[in-house]
Parts: C-alpha cells; structure tokens; sequence
C-alpha cells in the first residue's frame, strides 16, 4: 500500500538533510527552520516504521526540493501583513525575537534562522520599522543590503529575520558591507553561513547571531561622510598609539589607519574636493593630500602610482592611485588619514556611505 508523508516526517527529514549538508544553509522562500526543528523527533520516530523503500523514495524526495531550494531564488517567504500581534507571522516573528533574547539569559540554545517579507503600508524610515518588529535597524539593514537609515517608500519589500544578528556578505556589493567584512575577518564569535534568497537571485552571508554592529560600522551607516577609500581590503593598523612596526617596541602615534590591500587596487577619493599635494614624501612614499568643504582633509599614502595631479577637482570614489609599498611601509596597503583643520581623526569615527 502506498505511504504518505507527513509533513512532520519531511521536516525530519528536511532538518537531518540540511545538517549534514557542509554548504550554506539555505533560508528558502516559505521555510521555517524553527518550526521545522520542532518536528525534528517526531518525525525520525514516525519514520522508524517506515518501509526501506518509502524512506529512500522520501530521501530522494526531500533532496529534490533541497536542491530546488538551492537553485531557486523566486521562492516566497511567509510574509507579514500587519504589524500586529492579530497576524500569525507577525505573532510568530515576536515569539522568535523572545525566544532568542531569553536564550542569552539562560545560556540555552537559540531559535534557528528563519526569514519573513514585509511590505510597507505607507511610507517610513528604518528606525521606525525597526522599532514595530522588535528587532534591531542594524539586523535589517545588513540583510537587506541597505547602506544608509534613509526613507523607505510605500510598497518597499523588505526581508526580516526572525532573530537579531549581522549579516556579512560573502562579496560586498557597497562601502558598508566591505567595511563589515573587513573588521570581522578574525570575529571568532558565534556565526554560520547562510543563503538567502533575494532580489531574483541567491545572496549569500556569514551570519552572526546576536550581533551588534560596531562602533565604526554604525558611524558609517548613521553619518554622511568619507567613502571607504579602497574596494576591498583589511585593516591592519588602527588609530592612535601602536608600536612602530619598523623599529619596533617604539611606541607611535599613528594619525591614520592602514589597510592591506594587493599592490595596484585602485585608491577613491573618499569625498568629493581639490588635490592640493601629489607628489613624494619620504614617509608616506607616493602621496595625495584632497582638501574638503568645511576644513576637512584626506591624506592617501604608500601608493606605487599617482593618477592625479595638483590642483585637480575629485568627486567622491574618482581613482586617486593605486596601492603600493613606497615609503616606510612593510608591504603593500594604504595609509589613510582624515583630518579637520589639520588635525588627525579616526577614520573609522568618520567613514559612511558617499553623500
């Protein structure tokens, strides 16, 4: 006689599919991980009596649509409709939230990732949004690839996780996500790879619960300011006192931060102004000095080539030069400073997404 699956027992074996699988977990369109590993037990025990046949046949079944899950990125996540407990995903979402705030007080493990879709009503900011769903702004901001708290028009969808954390895309598309990535290279906290349907195609990121943006991250998606002046790279030396790392045990004020990047990656104008130095120092190597409105300045150093020349007008993300080791510098990176009045400030208080 034929047998018919539960949808408890394909979501056992659903969830026992998933973990054992090494790739990204993938967060489909109409999913509930969180429901699903609820069900975990009893479908292994409704299973147990199952013919051979009929669990392999369930096997290949439940691969199908893993992989169908993997391919596709049209899928539908449940959405919510009303930002009220009277909604069952919105009453759902508000359980998750609860849950995993309860779990870091009582040191028990947390609800699994889930995603939902939300569509503005009328028109709002990020703040607000954030304040109706319980979840932090910088949890949807990350998912959603958002690079400043602006305005979200009527009709606007937006993806939102079931539980709060930071979500570091595999390949940055935007300032903000190239700085989030490149200051949690070495996050040893707790985080997994997840991928997340989006926008007609898959996005892949390395999601870390219960995270909180930092203090630069969230100065650069709160203020308007100075681009991140490289496409990609890793900060290696931060602002303020350092040892020296050419005399070493010396202790130096550094005016600025260093980024490592491969020798000739293109160096932007991190703001819109005027070159007023282009030229050698025997310090920096190959420099350019850009003033700024309101006595702001930008120092760009180490560079192995110049592309522009005194006196020369630059718009914010215009190529400078290229990345190099001239000077006194131990390997290829930039030597980025910022400074207002002549004074040297922390970049990483300074940098947001371009005007």
């Amino acid at each position: 006689m034929r047998r018919v699956y539960t949808d408890y027992q394909a979501g056992a074996i659903g969830a026992i599919v998933s973990r054992a699988m090494s790739a990204p977990r993938i967060i489909a369109g109409g999913s509930d991980p969180g429901l699903v590993a609820r069900r975990v037990s009893a479908g292994v025990r409704a299973l147990a009596g199952a013919a051979v046949s009929d669990r392999i046949a369930a096997m290949i079944l439940i691969l199908g649509m893993v992989m169908l899950g993997r391919l596709s990125s049209q899928s539908r996540y449940p959405e919510i409709h009303k930002l009220r407990s009277e909604d069952i995903i919105y009453a759902q979402l508000e359980e998750s939230v609860q849950h995993f705030y309860a779990s870091e007080k009582s040191g028990e493990s947390p609800p699994e990732l889930s995603i939902y879709s939300y569509t503005t009503e009328a028109p709002t900011d990020l703040f607000a949004l954030s304040a109706a769903l319980s979840l932090p702004y910088d949890s949807l901001a990350t998912l959603n690839r958002l690079t400043d708290p602006g305005s979200l028009p009527k009709g606007r969808s937006i993806l939102v996780p079931s539980i709060p954390g930071i979500f570091v895309a595999e390949s940055p598309e935007n300032d903000l996500e190239y700085l989030v990535k490149s200051l949690r290279v070495e996050d040893t906290g707790t985080h997994y790879p997840v991928q997340i349907a989006m926008r007609g195609r898959p996005g892949r990121f390395m999601f870390f619960p219960g995270s909180e943006f930092l203090a630069s991250e969230r100065s650069f998606f709160l203020v308007a300011g100075f681009r991140f002046p490289l496409p990609k790279g890793v900060i290696s030396s931060g602002f303020g006192m350092r040892v020296d790392p050419i005399q070493g045990r010396v202790f130096k004020f550094h005016p600025g931060i260093d980024i490592a990047a491969p020798q000739g990656t293109q160096i932007f104008a991190a703001r819109g102004g005027r070159v007023v130095e282009a030229g050698w120092s025997d310090v920096y190597g190959n420099y350019v000095l850009v003033v700024h409105d309101n006595d702001w300045e930008t120092l760009y150093g180490h560079m192995s080539k110049i592309l522009v020349s005194k006196g020369e007008t630059v718009h914010s993300g215009d190529v400078l030069g290229l990345v190099g080791s001239t000077g006194i510098a131990t390997g290829p990176h930039l030597h980025f400073e910022i400074r207002k009045r002549g004074v040297a400030e922390n970049p990483l208080d300074l940098l947001a997404p371009k005007p």
